[in-house]
């Protein structure tokens, strides 16, 4: 389960990585951070719902 909390944390980071780096004026590494960090995100809160709901 651990890897759960660690997979959104890492979406966290690579969501917020385009300010914390200071490469937000580069338009695509900027969307691609933004899209990359929410997918990660979704899909490490679905799956730990998932697995919440077999227990």
């Amino acid at each position: 389960m651990w890897q759960l909390w660690l997979t959104g944390l890492i979406g966290i980071w690579v969501l917020i990585s385009p300010w914390v780096y200071q490469f937000s004026s580069n338009t695509g590494a900027l969307w691609n951070s933004i899209i990359f960090g929410a997918v990660t995100i979704i899909l490490a809160i679905w799956a730990l719902v998932a697995y919440k709901s077999k227990q």
